[in-house]
């Protein structure tokens, strides 16, 4: 009986260690400080809110104009379309407009680091934001 009871532990521990081994996530989670998601303030006091929809798809609205009125922009105006690329990076468009109104789309690829946006197809007080801090 001594031996057998040795054995059924010896085996429990064995199944134990098989069957128990430490599994790393699959999955890469973001930092706030490479994440799109949030507000972003241009050089003439524009914010810039982006938001993910059901699709995937990050959508930049216009949540103060700053001096984008003069272009004939509108608070809530859609103004970026974006997809992320790798971590901290994504690529899609951005609207711009002239002083008529007529609007168009230019590409635009955005740069997420220790929370400061930047980017190659926005005008100049957009091309490099600074993460605007919520407060709870």
């Amino acid at each position: 009986m001594k031996y057998v009871s040795k054995f059924l532990i010896f085996a429990c521990a064995t199944v134990l260690l098989v069957n128990c081994k430490s599994v790393s996530p699959t999955a890469e989670v973001p930092s706030t400080s490479q994440s799109i998601v949030g507000s972003w303030e241009g050089c003439d006091g524009r914010i810039v809110t982006f938001t993910k929809d059901d699709e995937g798809k990050y959508l930049g609205r216009y949540t103060a104009l700053g001096k984008l009125g003069t272009y004939q922009f509108t608070k809530d105006e859609i103004g970026y379309e974006v997809m992320q690329k790798g971590t901290g990076t994504y690529t899609g468009k951005v609207k711009w407009k002239d002083t008529s109104g007529y609007e168009s789309w230019r590409k635009v690829e955005i740069t997420i680091e220790n929370n400061v946006y930047s980017d190659s197809g926005s005008d100049r007080c957009s091309r490099e934001m600074k993460r605007v801090k919520t407060t709870s």
